[in-house]
Formats: C-alpha cells, sequence, structure tokens
C-alpha cells in the first residue's frame, strides 16, 4: 500500500456566465437554480421592495402593507378580502388547460403560491411572484391601469364614486391611467420617480409625454430598440384581449420594466462633459474632403461638382475624334466571364458606395452577436429581455363561468388598443433609424 494520503476529492466548480461577469452577479450554486424559490426565507433577505411605484405602501405599527422582496420574488401581502380571490386566480390560470387561460399564463409574472412572513414582528400571508427585475441594474418601471371603469360587479356605491373620481381625464380619454413610475435618466444618472399625486394631473398630451419620459425619449430620440420589445409583448396581449371571453379583468395593470444600463448600451454612451446620446443605429460617417478641396477653399475648381451621393458629372461638349481614338472607341471588350467561383465573388465583395452601407451592416452584426451572446450566457433557457411588460393585479378578474356572461371584456380591450396606438406611434418616429 502507498503511504500517500489519499487525495480527497474537491466539488466541481461552476463557472460564472459572461452575463454574469459583465454585470457583476453573485456566483449562483446549483441548488439555487434547481428551485425558483428557496423555502427558508430568514429576515435578513426580507426587506421592503425599494421597486414599488403604485399600491398600499404604509406602515400601521408594525404592519407593513407594502410589497417586500426575497430571494428574487416580490411578495404582495393579502390585506383585503378581494386579494384573496387573486390568489384564487393565480391557482386557477396556473392548473388550467383552457388555451385562453394558458396564454394569459404566459402574460403574467410566474407564481410561486403562497406563505406566510414576519416582518417587523407582524406576521401575515403574501402572494409570492417573480421579480421581472432581478438582472437589471438599472430598473425603470411604470404602472399602467388598464380601463375607463376599473371597479369589479361587487364594488359599493362609495367605492365606485370614489373610483369614477380617480384619474377621471386620462381614464376617459385613453381607457387606461398612469398611477405611477420610475426611470433612471441617461442624460444625468439621476432616479427620478413619480407617484399617484403626479398621475391623477395627467391628461391630454401630458400623457404621451409622461411615457415618453419614461422611455428616456424627452431631450433624446426614442430608442427603437426598446419600443420593439415592449410592443412584442403588447401585440400579444393585445391579439389575446381581442378574442378571449373567458375573463373580465377590473383594476388591472401593465407592468412594464426595462434596464436603463443596457438601454445607453444600446443606444450610446452619456459623456462627463456633454451629454449626448446617438440613436439605435449609428450615423453615417462624413464623406471626406480631398486634399485638392482642402487646399483650394471649399472645394475649389470642384465646387458644385460634388453632392453628398458623390460627384455630379456634367455634359461636356462634343470633340472630334482622331482615327486612332474612332478605332478604339468601336472596340469592344470581350464578356464577362461567368461561373460558380465568380459568382461566390461577386456575393462576397462589399458595395463601397458613398454612403458607407458596409459599417451598416458590420454595426447590426454586432448588435445581432451581443443579443445572442446574451442568451447564451444567460443561466435560464429563456432568459429575460431586458425590456418587457407583464399584466397584474387581479383581486378585481371574474371568470366568465356561465354562458350568458362569455364575451370579450371591451373596457380592458379599448384600454390594451389606446395604449399600443401609442406606441406604434413612437414607433413610426423611430423609422430613421432603420438603414
Amino acid at each position: 500500500m502507498s503511504d500517500e494520503p489519499a487525495k480527497q476529492s474537491r466539488p466541481l466548480r461552476r463557472q460564472r456566465s459572461i452575463y454574469q461577469v459583465h454585470y457583476a452577479l453573485p456566483r449562483r450554486t446549483t441548488e439555487d437554480m434547481a428551485t425558483p424559490l428557496l423555502t427558508p426565507c430568514g429576515s435578513l433577505a426580507l426587506q421592503a421592495f425599494g421597486l414599488q411605484v403604485a399600491g398600499h405602501r404604509k406602515s400601521e405599527d408594525t404592519k407593513f402593507t407594502g410589497l417586500l422582496q426575497c430571494n428574487g420574488t416580490v411578495l404582495k401581502p393579502i390585506l383585503k378580502e378581494s386579494q384573496k380571490r387573486e390568489v384564487e386566480f393565480y391557482t386557477r390560470i396556473k392548473a388550467s388547460s383552457d388555451p385562453e387561460l394558458v396564454e394569459l399564463r404566459s402574460f403574467v409574472p410566474k407564481y410561486y403560491g403562497c406563505r406566510k412572513f414576519t416582518y417587523r414582528g407582524f406576521e401575515q400571508d403574501y402572494i409570492i411572484l417573480e421579480d421581472l427585475t432581478q438582472r437589471m441594474l438599472e430598473q425603470c418601471v411604470m404602472d399602467v391601469k388598464i380601463g375607463k371603469r376599473t371597479w369589479d360587479p361587487l364594488a359599493s356605491e362609495q367605492k365606485i364614486k370614489s373610483e369614477q373620481s380617480k384619474y377621471a381625464a386620462c381614464k376617459q380619454q385613453f381607457g387606461f391611467c398612469i398611477p405611477g413610475y420610475q426611470v433612471h435618466k441617461l442624460s444625468s444618472g439621476k432616479l427620478l420617480k413619480f407617484g399617484k399625486d403626479y398621475g391623477k394631473k395627467l391628461h391630454g398630451r401630458m400623457v404621451r409625454e409622461a411615457i415618453r419620459n419614461y422611455l428616456n425619449g424627452i431631450g433624446a430620440p426614442l430608442c427603437r430598440a426598446l419600443i420593439l420589445q415592449f410592443l412584442t409583448e403588447l401585440w400579444k396581449i393585445q391579439k389575446w384581449a381581442r378574442r378571449q371571453t373567458s375573463v373580465r379583468l377590473f383594476s388591472t395593470s401593465l407592468l412594464l420594466v426595462y434596464d436603463a444600463t443596457r438601454l445607453r448600451e444600446c443606444c450610446g454612451e452619456t459623456d462627463d462633459t456633454l451629454v449626448s446620446r446617438a440613436s439605435c443605429r449609428p450615423p453615417l460617417p462624413r464623406r471626406r474632403r480631398s486634399i485638392h478641396s482642402l487646399h483650394a477653399g471649399g472645394g475649389g475648381g470642384l465646387r458644385g461638382q460634388l453632392s453628398a451621393r458623390g460627384p455630379v458629372y456634367k455634359a461636356l461638349a462634343a470633340v472630334p475624334l482622331s482615327p486612332m481614338a474612332a478605332a478604339q472607341a468601336t472596340f469592344a471588350p470581350p464578356p464577362a466571364i461567368k461561373s460558380s467561383w465568380t459568382e461566390a465573388l461577386d456575393k462576397l465583395n462589399t458595395n463601397h458606395s458613398f454612403e458607407h452601407n458596409y459599417e451598416d451592416k458590420l454595426s447590426k452584426i454586432k448588435m445581432n452577436y451581443r443579443a445572442m451572446l446574451d442568451e447564451l450566457s444567460s443561466d435560464e433557457p429563456n432568459p429575460h429581455p431586458w425590456g418587457t411588460v407583464k399584466i397584474i393585479d387581479f383581486a378585481h378578474a371574474f371568470f366568465n363561468d356561465e354562458e350568458d356572461e362569455c364575451a370579450v371584456d371591451e373596457n380592458f380591450r379599448q384600454g390594451i388598443d389606446s395604449f399600443v396606438e401609442i406606441f406604434e406611434d413612437f414607433l413610426k418616429e423611430t423609422e430613421d433609424q432603420l438603414s
């Protein structure tokens, strides 16, 4: 037998992904990835959710009525009888095989059940939901309540009057309202928060400007990539809302989230001395002036002969040709040889025009490569995009179990259509970012 001590086997180290290194995320163990929620949730991991922009946020003695966060999840307190219906709603759509409810399930945050938690010495039940901002560094969040009518059929007269008076101008004109949002401004680097008092004053043009401000589009061009990420999900929700007859949604909201850090990377960097932001597509490079034009001052002899698209050739007067020149002019070159090799070379050649479109192609390749790299280096099979939207708040949602109730929810559909229309208008503004 050998006298050497037996080597102890070391557990295999899991390498951090490129995504984790780039965003300075902590190392995750295999156990963390096996379950979406850690069952033990200690008091150190339980804390107030700092990104809440709407809803209850008051503290009454030891009772905290706002949202909490724990291990990558958001905890929503069950405060009223109506929120018990919200638990039933999440439970039902999670287990349902109805195609419309299965589709709805993809539009809501992941539901991990309910559990009691103790916070500030007070114990109460919480709904455990997915945190959509978990991997974001500079979280920009907006809450948009959908529908002109925000009270359910069981509401009292007092509740109805109260809801009718809230955000009245915005709801009647657009079919939705904005209870609050927060945005990391790219121009200043500051975090700006707008609450319900601000949202109640919004009407007319102010509503569009508030959404534009949330998208970092005040004083700078809107980012087409970000708008398309939102519209991709909004169009799906709109398509579902136009034909679904399974549920009626009162006082539900759209939760919009995006990462300002990724927006900065996509649309340009900010500088300490000069704050500027380019569009999603880099501008075309300037055409360099020739040495002759530089020394001749403003173009010299070529002045008026150059345009933005290249040289302008003027018609020259006819000059009689010599016999030798005439003979050369009548000579025709042999036809070009066509083969599989020449066709392949033609495809590889880039058209170096005065517009320098090869740089546009290169920028598109880089953007596609960056998106593919983020997806491949992610720990999840379906990683979150850096801008997304989900439907939240189902305390006043009702299922259409009776045949006479089965109809399209026009209140919700009209609000979605109006909101999507604004984003489609924003998309038209960014058409100059296309090649």
